[in-house]
């Protein structure tokens, strides 16, 4: 099978999470991608001094580096900017994650890098863009979290402390919105556009395209939405997670239909129709704004005499959308269909894009590469038609 990036480059300067997921992206759809490391530590998620009897390898690190080479350069040194730009003269994207400001500084900016390939594809990842006030601020994915009310909106009530999203979501969403944004550019330099091209890709741009509903309504409203806690978006009584006998229990019966079917399976069918259910609405209308303290109580009740893994089954099979709730664990040992089809040899430590080619397999990646792996090694020709080999060594 070939891979739509089969025959591109991709200068990798980055480290930690949302630039390494950027180019990881890009490595799955069969790009060569040239990860450059500072001397020693390398990329910080190598956890070198804290955990060296990993060598450099662990699991966090392992799973956004699958099948990338690693090259130390000192970019602090004439030499490191020199081998550097080198590289770029044979790349076609060019990826960095500095703060805004730092590679200029190291002569590794955009203007130095165009000079030395006009055409290649520039992308500065960063917190808070690349201009404006906050520009210098620096940004990991909690903090980004706070700053852009993504952690004000979890929990139930006003008065619960503000909780953070149990992944760094925003990292991850930036890495992919930096890749969506280089494959867009690779579109336009395939269509004939030579114009400079440089990205610029931020936490608090991603972080607000993934709060585009409720970004809609604050700007429609001027006020901050309420939590929903563990509440459906739609606020049917019947979308929620209840505590049931054994576990909890993760409900979307949003329609009259739906939530009629739910009442019946939890022995409560009088609690889909009135003064509950208004009278004159269609199996299909959602049941928006009708969760009432009254009616969640006595589905609170009736959940909690349920067994939640007899219940999941049962709410399905009617057409009920339903799942018990299960930590990632069990959701891979026991629900996800390919989980040994990921990563190498088996080992489930390189998730790929969210899309699978059809009636294709799936891609596989060799390891993630030791410090320097490939310091010392030739770097042959990347793009098709070009000869452009060229030997770094070590700086």
């Amino acid at each position: 099978m070939m891979l739509p990036l089969e025959g591109f480059r991709v200068l990798d300067l980055t480290h930690v999470l949302a630039g390494p997921c950027a180019t990881h992206h890009l490595r799955c759809l069969g790009a060569e991608v040239i990860k450059i490391e500072r001397p020693e530590g390398g990329d910080p998620m190598r956890a070198l001094g804290a955990q060296p009897q990993l060598r450099g390898l662990p699991p966090g690190f392992r799973a956004l580096n699958a099948g990338k080479k690693s090259v130390v350069i000192d970019l602090a040194t004439e030499e490191g900017r020199d081998a550097a730009l080198r590289l770029a003269a044979t790349a076609d994207i060019f990826v960095e994650n500095f703060r805004p400001g730092v590679a200029k500084r190291l002569g590794l900016g955009s203007e130095a890098v165009r000079a030395a390939k006009p055409d290649i594809i520039y992308c500065s990842i960063s917190g808070w863009g690349q201009s404006g006030p906050h520009a210098a601020r620096g940004a990991y994915d909690h903090v980004i979290q706070a700053a852009t009310g993504m952690m004000a909106l979890q929990g139930s009530g006003v008065d619960d402390p503000p909780v953070k999203v149990g992944f760094p979501v925003i990292d991850i969403a930036t890495g992919i919105s930096a890749a969506e944004a280089i494959l867009a550019a690779v579109v336009r330099r395939l269509r004939g556009d030579t114009a400079p091209i440089v990205l610029d890709v931020s936490m608090i741009d991603s972080a607000l395209a993934l709060m585009s509903g409720p970004a809609a309504a604050t700007f429609e409203s001027g006020e901050a939405p309420d939590r929903v806690g563990n509440r459906g978006f739609v606020g049917s009584p019947g979308a929620e997670t209840f505590a049931t006998a054994d576990g909890h229990i993760s409900v979307a019966a949003n329609t009259k239909g739906q939530f009629a079917t739910l009442c019946r399976l939890l022995g409560k069918p009088e609690l889909a129709r009135p003064p509950h259910v208004p009278v004159g609405l269609s199996d299909s209308s959602f049941l928006a704004g009708l969760a009432t303290d009254a009616l969640r109580a006595e589905l609170v009740a009736a959940f909690a005499a349920s067994d939640a893994a007899a219940l999941e089954n049962e709410l399905n099979a009617a057409g009920v959308p339903a799942a018990r709730v299960r930590d990632l664990g069990e959701f891979l040992r026991d629900l996800y269909p390919q989980t040994e089809g990921i990563g190498i040899a088996g080992e489930p430590v390189a998730v790929g894009p969210a899309f699978r080619w059809m009636g294709e397999e799936r891609p596989s990646l060799p390891p993630a590469p030791l410090l320097g792996a490939d310091t010392d090694a030739p770097i042959a020709a990347g793009t098709p038609g070009a000869a452009r080999a060229t030997s770094i060594g070590r700086h």
